[in-house]
């Protein structure tokens, strides 16, 4: 059985980028505050990293190109242009979502091909600022994750880890690549938190990620683990059709 440690899964994670270091101790203090008002910890549900240079936030992005959810640049930065920064991060597939913040308006025309967030002017209305961070949060992190209680503890497990979800006798076993964890309650509750679009039902216990499909037969279903879950003649019509729907996502 997995090993999970307090507050497991991966955490929110955002950069702020800005050579006003006052601004940026202001911005990353209020972007503390947003997230724990909202019940989150610090350093177990999220982590705010704070840079005053753009060699110290690329060198970080580019060694780790999915460490963070979302970045906060500043567009003039002493050491470089905070658009060609996000380029450079563009050009190496870094995906996470980026605020630039400026004083100058002038600038929001040449920035759409990195694909921003989000383009506030300081000084920032913070009200603002917090509908497009809790937005973001929703978007890239919230909705990605399964969060349950166990033994009174708050587990967090990304949904690409879970490879199914079994109704056993008063309880629901979650399935990972190496093992399963198991969760005191009804599949039924657990179901309304799933992406229908990655999760399907194949027989009346089991719910499965089809992301880690690797063959669907008559009566089971193969994972890329070589796990095999049954798949009852009701949901078998329906558990194909989605699966090729889901290819071609």
């Amino acid at each position: 059985m997995l090993d999970f440690k307090k507050g497991g899964g991966r955490m929110y994670r955002i950069a702020i980028c800005d050579d006003d270091e006052n601004f940026l101790n202001q911005l990353s203090r209020h972007t503390e505050t947003i997230l724990c008002e909202k019940g989150l910890i610090t350093g177990s549900d999220f982590e705010i990293d704070c840079f005053s240079e753009a060699g110290g936030i690329q060198e970080k992005v580019l060694k780790e190109p999915a460490r963070y959810q979302l970045l906060l640049l500043d567009v003039e930065l002493s050491d470089e242009n905070g658009m060609a920064l996000a380029r450079i991060f563009r050009k190496h597939e870094v995906t996470c979502s980026i605020i630039f913040i400026t004083s100058y308006r002038d600038y929001v025309f040449d920035c759409f091909d990195t694909q921003p967030l989000w383009y506030l002017l300081k000084p920032v209305d913070f009200e603002k600022f917090k509908e497009i961070l809790l937005s973001d949060y929703r978007r890239s992190y919230a909705d990605t994750r399964l969060v349950v209680k166990i033994n009174g503890r708050k587990i967090i497990i990304p949904f690409q880890e879970i490879y199914a979800l079994e109704a056993t006798e008063h309880r629901t076993r979650i399935w990972m690549s190496d093992g399963f964890r198991d969760w005191n309650g009804a599949l039924s509750a657990l179901k309304p938190q799933l992406p229908l679009f990655e999760f399907c039902q194949s027989h009346n216990s089991y719910v499965i990620n089809l992301a880690h499909v690797k063959e669907i037969q008559r009566t089971e279903v193969l994972m890329d683990n070589d796990r095999i879950f049954p798949v009852s003649r009701r949901y078998y019509d329906k558990i194909f059709e989605k699966y090729f729907t889901f290819l071609k996502i």
